[in-house]
């Protein structure tokens, strides 16, 4: 028999004197780290590159483990009994609470059955795709929370200030009192407040504060760091729902498995082709653009990426992609100023250009970045060069239609929060278009594969354009079935 009782409050212990059990649970949770052939120490032959989940001294995992526990007793020792303790059950049983839809905005269907699940299950991680509306969901939780006398403090950790910002924006918009919601960050420390909002770098450094909560809602959790999670979670002793949202799971198995371990399993998901067949978000158009070059590029994989970059046949197309469309275009890169200040100072150069060029990066205070996100909602004639740092995590510009992946990456990560910028629903909006590079040269040809395979997975629309440097660019084959 195989017992699992509760160790504290981050970990299960497994109970048992059979070995060969334990030895196979050691086997299925140990795993190679990602670019592990790089770090000095597996170099230096000190380590083999793996890394253990299962902590062997105590027989532990952590609890969020629990469902990945089960299934491998089911498929590997189905003939074993495994008892799971009621203690470590009531980890995932919530009491019954009355929920009222009074907000200024009502959930949809998907939304009420995210808000439902974490209530009832109180650990766990929703997966709703980016542009669903995960602010409302997390503001009817706490709601609900709060007016059940279930918790009394509560906080929700997000990656930047500019979250902060406007996750505080959009809680006031949807009718949560102001007076109850706090944010802390460099420029406020609302910490006694009822419901605060907070980063993670904050937090990291006043671990302190954290015991004060009944609730930790970690928002856009994928962006956080293990070892970061951890030590959040386990000052949070005091929090009674453990909570984590995401628009996009990791590709790597670690990486999922350390997301869900101090969280919990995933109890949720909507991916963004579901929601937008069922007309939740806007439909998604991806026009990749397979580019062949006459010369033959050397180097290391950042020579090869800078040259790319600077490409006078490839700047030329996103030149000519930009002078068409009629509306906002987002044109994402990855470097500061061999990117992002040569790409704004190569478009400003030209006047057929009918729009405002502005390049925001790290560089560029929060207040500043929050002003161009509300300009784009007056305003149909902005060119917003962006690195990816600011604008993949949960930027909100319902009316922005048009993304450009002018830097060439594959991180799946990456490509889906990016993508999400432009899903959320608008007026007159049915679709939202991606435009997305792919280079046929050493390293950055394995690039584009990757990022193929991750919008079909999305369910998204594809169409692969070919071109060859030195043919004419043909914008409005380029553009084609888009009204510009």
């Amino acid at each position: 028999m195989i017992w699992v009782r509760l160790l504290d409050i981050l970990r299960i212990q497994i109970e048992t004197d059979d070995i060969d059990y334990l030895k196979d649970v050691k086997e299925n949770f140990t795993f190679y780290v990602d670019g592990f052939r790089f770090m000095p120490q597996y170099r230096a032959g000190g380590w083999n590159g793996k890394t253990c989940l299962l902590n062997t001294a105590n027989r532990s995992l952590p609890y969020g483990l629990l469902t990945d526990l089960i299934s491998f007793h089911k498929k590997n020792h189905p003939d074993k009994k495994l008892v799971i303790d009621e203690e470590v059950k009531k980890l995932f049983k919530g009491p019954e609470l009355k929920i009222k839809y009074d907000l200024s905005l009502k959930p949809w269907s998907f939304q009420k059955d995210c808000i439902r699940s974490a209530l009832k299950y109180t650990r766990g991680i929703i997966r709703s795709a980016t542009a669903s509306g995960k602010s409302l969901v997390i503001s009817y939780i706490v709601k609900t929370l709060k007016e059940n006398n279930i918790c009394e403090k509560q906080i929700i950790v997000v990656p930047t200030q500019s979250l902060v910002e406007q996750f505080y924006d959009d809680m006031i918009e949807y009718g949560i009192d102001k007076k109850s919601i706090g944010r802390v960050y460099t420029k406020y420390k609302d910490w006694d407040s009822d419901i605060v909002i907070s980063t993670w770098q904050t937090l990291s450094k006043n671990h302190e504060r954290l015991n004060n909560y009944d609730t930790i809602i970690i928002d856009e959790v994928h962006q956080c760091k293990a070892l970061q999670l951890r030590k959040i979670l386990a000052k949070s002793k005091r929090a009674k729902y453990r909570l984590g949202f995401t628009g996009t799971l990791h590709a790597g198995n670690l990486d999922n498995l350390n997301t869900k371990a101090y969280l919990g399993p995933i109890i949720r998901e909507y991916p963004s082709g579901l929601l937008a067949e069922e007309g939740y978000i806007s439909k998604c158009k991806v026009k990749v653009i397979n580019v062949d070059y006459l010369s033959e590029y050397s180097g290391n994989y950042n020579d090869i990426k800078d040259d790319i970059f600077k490409n006078n046949y490839r700047l030329g197309i996103i030149h000519d992609i930009i002078k068409l469309l009629n509306h906002n275009i987002l044109i994402l890169v990855g470097k500061v100023k061999s990117e992002g200040d040569f790409l704004k100072q190569y478009l400003s150069t030209f006047n057929d250009i009918k729009k405002e060029i502005v390049f925001l990066s790290g560089r560029d205070d929060v207040n500043i970045r929050e002003k161009w996100r509300k300009e784009c909602e007056n305003r149909t004639d902005i060119v917003i060069i962006a690195t990816y740092g600011i604008f993949q995590l949960g930027i909100n510009i319902p009316s922005l239609r048009y993304i450009i992946f002018a830097s060439p990456f594959k991180s799946k990560i990456r490509i889906l929060q990016s993508i999400g910028r432009s899903l959320r629903k608008y007026s007159d909006k049915e679709y939202a278009t991606i435009f997305d590079i792919a280079d046929n040269v050493k390293y950055l040809d394995k690039q584009g594969p990757s990022r193929l395979r991750h919008y079909h997975s999305e369910g998204f629309n594809v169409e692969e354009i070919s071109m060859k440097e030195g043919s004419i660019i043909n914008p409005f084959q380029i553009l084609s079935e888009i009204s510009c």
